[in-house]
Formats: structure tokens, sequence, C-alpha cells
């Protein structure tokens, strides 16, 4: 059910804010960005949904529920780290390959926004954990790491496809 709850308050604020904005736009446009709004719905539902309002009770050893060592279960041999890294860089290379076709920005700005993105889904993970939410993940700065990369390799697909981009545009409009 709290599922649900999320879903439909992200599809709410699509409806309300996002379309209303976004339909002015060319149809190629509007589809990109309504693409890229519904991946971003999707990752916000594999790393923190679903969402717990505060509870009250206060996590007093929060900085236990997180790893703020870089590649230590890699170091550690934990079972599942090579798996974890390849997830959260498959997981934002979309990110990576979408932000420039939609912003229509640049490799750095790319690679920061990948960050701020995992930045925001890391301290929502971190705050949840403090505040006692019944769903609270770890925060971990591997996943900081990783998916930052995961954006940079979705940049670089982005490059590969945008010459092949250029010629199907050319031959749409003949």
């Amino acid at each position: 059910m709290d599922y649900l709850i999320n879903f439909l308050l992200l599809g709410l604020l699509y409806f309300l804010y996002f379309y209303k904005r976004w339909k002015k736009a060319t149809k190629q446009e509007f589809f990109l960005k309504t693409f890229m709004y519904l991946y971003i719905v999707m990752v916000l539902f594999v790393t923190i949904m679903p969402f717990h309002p505060p509870t009250g009770a206060m996590n007093r050893i929060i900085l236990n529920e997180g790893n703020l060592t870089p590649f230590r279960d890699l170091r550690m041999h934990y079972n599942g780290a090579v798996r974890g890294i390849f997830l959260n860089i498959l997981m934002m290379m979309p990110f990576g390959f979408m932000y420039p076709l939609v912003k229509k920005r640049g490799v750095l700005s790319t690679i920061i926004m990948s960050f701020l993105f995992s930045l925001a889904i890391e301290g929502s993970q971190l705050l949840s954990a403090w505040w006692g939410s019944p769903t609270s993940r770890i925060f971990d700065v591997t996943d900081l790491i990783t998916n930052t990369f995961g954006g940079f390799v979705g940049y670089v697909g982005y490059l590969f496809f945008r010459p092949i981009r250029k010629v199907l545009n050319n031959r749409m409009q003949i």
C-alpha cells in the first residue's frame, strides 16, 4: 500500500507540475523529459521507496548505519560487493545518457548532476536511518562513486549515439 501511495503522489506531481510545463515543448522533448521522469521514479523505487515520514524515534548511532570507507565491501570480500558495484553503475548509465539529451549539457555538468542525484539518494537513505524509518537503507560512499561513474559511462554512450542521432534526424526531415 505504501508503494501505491508513493507512486500516486509522484504521478500527481508529474501531472500537476511537469506535464503542464512540458506539454508546450516539441513531441521529442516532451517524450525525453517524460521518459527521464519515469526513469527517475524507477530509481527512487529501487533505492528509497517507500517514503516514510519521520516517526519521532531518532537513531543516535547514525554513523554506524553508513559506510564512509570507499570500496570497503569489495576489499573485505563481502558477498555481493562486485554485483552491487556493477548494478550501481548500470542504474546510473541511463541518467548520464539522457541528461545531456534533455538539458543540452556537457560532460562536467552531467558528472556533477549524476553525483548530486546520487547524493540526494544516499542522503535520503541516511535520513531515513536517522529518523527510524521501518524501511531505512544504508548510506554508502561507494554508491556515490559508482553511481557518478555510471553517469559518466552513460555520457560516453551518449557521445557514441550523438552522430547516429544526427543522421536519423536529417533523414526524418527529408
